[in-house]
């Protein structure tokens, strides 16, 4: 099955976007509501394999009601338009940080190319096209959406992106984290840093995951990949809290000790460190380390 229900998460079901053709690597979620949501957008690519994992749950595109971008990195934002196109009836919501990024000819050109720098390939999650303003909304947490028989309540959430939110199904306890708490490892149930450049800010993280505990949700869905564990996602924010400043510190530590030559970065950190986006995050975190000196 193309889009499993996510157990204990009611009208739930995963889609394997397949990141650069490698499966559980990066996740959206559909909510099959009485008014339905698909909860972050992907790649250009994983776009498609959305809106074929709608057909075999029976989700009518026309249908969507909203399409909910956690933040405005392309690899959750990329296939925003090509969803809006299929889905004629739907509004994008997008942290209002971000919002420009997406609507801005000029600032989508920046961000594409900070992208492709960043990646060190040309369009690594697709060629993604401007959205209408018509289409969007632009949220700063505190939002309720109403979908019909539940609400989604959404929340700022900075550290890992200023311009990232997540949202809370109250009546299930399910967090839909997307980047904001880390990366979840099914094969191990631990939590893992996702630090990326240009703006990942130790402090503000923190203080996300403080926020995010007193709202006591149940299972959080992670964009990198799946599901945690059911009934541990408070335990798994206590574990990023715990895990972050120490991901930050051992970067620090091994940066004083090479002089800053990223490649002898890289190799001190593995393989305790060791995750697909390693040199992304460590330039993450240097970035931070450089703001705060």
């Amino acid at each position: 099955m193309d889009a499993p229900p996510v157990d204990g998460c009611p009208d739930t079901y995963l889609v394997d976007n397949e990141l650069f053709g490698s499966p559980k690597m990066l996740a959206t979620y559909l909510l099959d509501a009485a008014r339905p949501a698909i909860l972050d957008a992907g790649t250009v690519s994983g776009a498609e394999r959305i809106l074929t994992a709608m057909e075999e749950v029976d989700i009518d595109p026309a249908a969507v009601e909203y399409v909910l971008v956690s933040h405005v990195h392309l690899d959750h934002a990329a296939g925003t338009a090509r969803l809006l196109d299929a889905c004629e009836n739907a509004t994008a919501i997008v942290h209002e940080r971000g919002l420009p990024y997406l609507t801005d000819a000029d600032k989508l050109d920046r961000l594409v190319e900070s992208v492709e720098a960043a990646i060190g390939m040309d369009a690594p999650y697709g060629d993604p096209d401007l959205l209408p303003e018509g289409r969007c909304r632009a949220v700063s947490g505190g939002e309720v959406l109403d979908l019909g028989d539940r609400e989604l309540e959404l929340y700022d959430a900075p550290g890992h992106a200023p311009h990232h939110y997540v949202a809370l199904d109250p009546d299930s306890g399910t967090l839909f984290a997307a980047d904001a708490v880390g990366a979840f490892d099914p094969r191990s149930n631990t939590v893992a840093p996702t630090t990326p450049p240009p703006s990942f800010d130790l402090e503000a993280n923190l203080d996300t995951v403080d926020r995010l505990l007193e709202l006591d949700p149940s299972r959080t869905l992670y964009s990198h990949f799946g599901p945690g564990e059911p009934g541990e996602a408070v335990a798994e924010l206590h574990e990023y809290a715990e895990i972050l400043p120490q991901w930050v510190d051992a970067v620090e530590d091994v940066r004083a000790a090479t002089g800053d030559d990223l490649d002898a970065m890289l190799d001190a950190l593995r393989p305790e460190w060791e995750s697909p986006t390693l040199r992304r995050d460590v330039v993450g975190v240097c970035r931070y380390l450089d703001r705060q000196n």
